[in-house]
């Protein structure tokens, strides 16, 4: 996929994805896994599937976000032409 900022979705990845994952891996490990293990083991095994079964959402979501981003601040060296931001798909009117 050609971007051309790359790097410019990691920061919604990251804030959206990658910590709520670090969170949950702490709370469980630290509360959980440390007193009853089985129940640590099996916690940690459903956050492994919600986590592979979610991805495709959660990561549509940081480029969802991003997408906005370039909608409400837009960049001025950004090749999107703006009349294409405000919604208008055809500059002559026609609808075909």
């Amino acid at each position: 996929m050609f971007e051309r900022n790359p790097g410019d979705t990691w920061a919604f990845t990251i804030i959206g994805d990658r910590l709520p994952v670090a969170a949950l891996i702490a709370i469980i490990y630290f509360s959980i896994f440390r007193s009853h293990r089985t129940l640590g083991i099996a916690m940690f095994a459903l956050m492994g599937v919600l986590f592979i079964w979610t991805s495709p959402n959660r990561w549509g979501v940081g480029i969802a976000l991003h997408y906005l981003s370039r909608v409400y601040w837009p960049d001025p060296a950004d090749p999107i032409p703006p009349n294409c931001a405000d919604g208008n798909r055809f500059q002559d009117g026609n609808d075909a």
